[in-house]
């Protein structure tokens, strides 16, 4: 948390909303004309995490009851978990300070105030171990930004980012009693966060609307139960919280900056909720669309999730993955339907890549090589394009009477969805690089999830692209957590036993 020469010009609501600020006083013009309220022009906290880690062994102070002990703190981490490093400006500041003397014990308080900056160093350099254009989208600038400053709002999500960090911390220094003590911080967060539920006030502020997010990591990365789908089944319940608490606030409360940048990138987890469940959603409304934009324009990901939004209604009306209905004039009739809704879903996804195209990649060839992108944001826009449209085109084959054990690649008259499919595969490697740290890897789970049962259908026909994934699932620098995650996945969402990538 250091000051940065050039960011301190404007009120802090501008810099924020990054707009240009008159710098009147004591509310600056825009901030009036808008009718919202100026920050002022106190400095607040701006964390700043820059590309290179800096490794510095830290001097242990003496032992004793209330002091603060390091150990190794600033080394990264590499054990099999995700890495955890510390940035340059941390270790300068630790760098200019001058040593204790001997003998020399902190009160309690501020040891307790360097173990919670300690922790949500870890916390933010798990989730992006690079803070740089290339390396971040727009939840990773979300994460950065505003949940560090909204922890210090409610005690419910101050915990649950303390608890990841201090298990991040655990795995660094190999201390299985501050995992212990991480677990238990994350046990008080869901008793804190049903504390703030019961609290009208609480319940609809900013800050508790980032919390079922944070868990939900915390699920992602700490909670992996071997060979069952427990760990993605916690995942969903902390996606569908989120919706829950998103809708109880209607669609009004999110045209304020902080409220709508938290709803707009919350909407992609609810909806991969819907998705998994196959259960038609509130936010396909067409409110839900219109009114959180409000005096704003939408970004190409806020069109294309207006169009994801509907897929969990059009899986609601199909069996599962690879099944066809049973022919009956009911399931014709239904068929028919569903065709009609893909078709017009199919419309709109085709003018959203007209106007987008140059906002995505377009791979030249379609051979089973590894894809690279320009830079993160444009990965991260482009895989969720490609999932929607395997989802939206395998509904439609299925909707169409086509066979699951097809091993067409192309339709006339449609993409085909084995296309998408085997695109994904081909991103996974670049997903999995270890500077985008977690965010890169639960970034493309859920596409990945979902490219693996389409595969299961002829495994044979897609072999070549599943073997892509296999190299970077036994990569020694992937995470086992993320492994996990997604095994764990693959188990909660399948009807039936089959392969994971490590056992193509």
């Amino acid at each position: 948390m250091v000051g940065v020469p050039g960011r301190s010009k404007g009120c802090i609501t501008c810099r924020k909303r990054k707009k240009g600020c008159d710098l009147k006083q004591p509310a600056c013009g825009q901030c009036q004309e808008r009718g919202i309220t100026c920050g002022g022009y106190d400095a607040d906290r701006i964390f700043v995490y820059l590309d290179e880690g800096a490794r510095h062994q830290t001097n242990r102070a003496s032992s004793g009851s209330n002091t603060f002990r390091t150990k190794d703190v600033d080394q990264p981490l590499r054990n099999g978990s995700l890495q955890v490093r510390t940035t340059q400006a941390a270790v300068a500041r630790r760098n200019a300070r001058q040593p204790l003397p001997s003998g020399f014990t902190l009160p309690l308080s501020l040891c307790r105030s360097a173990y919670e900056e300690k922790s949500l160093e870890a916390f933010i350099s798990l989730y992006l171990p690079q803070i740089n254009s290339s390396v971040t989208n727009w939840d990773g600038k979300e994460i950065v930004g505003i949940v560090p400053v909204l922890s210090t709002r409610d005690e419910a999500l101050r915990l649950a980012i303390s608890a990841i960090g201090t298990v991040a911390l655990s795995k660094q220094m190999n201390d299985s009693s501050l995992a212990a003590h991480g677990r238990n911080l994350y046990g008080k967060a869901l008793a804190e966060t049903r504390r703030a539920l019961a609290s009208p006030s609480r319940s609809r502020s900013t800050a508790v609307l980032a919390i079922p997010r944070v868990m939900a990591l915390f699920e992602i990365l700490f909670g992996a139960e071997e060979n069952t789908g427990n760990q993605a089944n916690s995942w969903l319940k902390h996606a569908e919280g989120e919706k829950d608490l998103i809708v109880a606030r209607g669609p009004a409360a999110y045209t304020d900056d902080d409220a709508h940048s938290m709803f707009a990138s919350a909407r992609w987890r609810p909806l991969i909720a819907a998705v998994r469940l196959r259960k038609r959603t509130v936010l396909n409304e067409e409110i839900w669309k219109i009114l959180p934009w409000r005096g704003r324009i939408k970004t190409p990901n806020d069109s294309l999730l207006d169009i994801t939004a509907a897929i969990p209604e059009i899986l609601e009306n199909v069996d599962r993955w690879g099944n066809l209905s049973s022919g009956s004039p009911e399931d014709e009739a239904r068929d028919l339907v569903t065709s009609a809704k893909c078709w017009t879903l199919h419309m709109k996804l085709e003018e959203w890549l007209a106007t987008n195209e140059h906002e995505i990649l377009t791979p030249a060839t379609i051979n089973p090589t590894p894809i690279t992108f320009g830079n993160y944001e444009v990965a991260c826009l482009t895989t969720r394009y490609w999932v929607t449209s395997l989802l939206l085109y395998t509904a439609l084959d299925t909707a169409s009477g086509v066979p699951p054990w097809d091993e067409s690649c192309t339709h006339p008259d449609r993409p085909h969805p084995r296309h998408f499919a085997r695109l994904i595969t081909r991103s996974v490697a670049y997903f999995f690089r270890p500077e985008f740290g977690a965010t890169g890897a639960t970034s493309i789970s859920f596409p990945l999830g979902n490219t693996m049962l389409f595969m299961q259908r002829n495994p044979v026909v897609d072999a070549p692209y599943m073997a892509i994934v296999k190299r970077a699932w036994n990569d020694p620098d992937l995470p086992s957590a993320i492994k996990k995650f997604l095994n764990s996945l693959r188990l909660s969402v399948s009807p039936r036993s089959s392969p994971g990538p490590g056992e193509v």
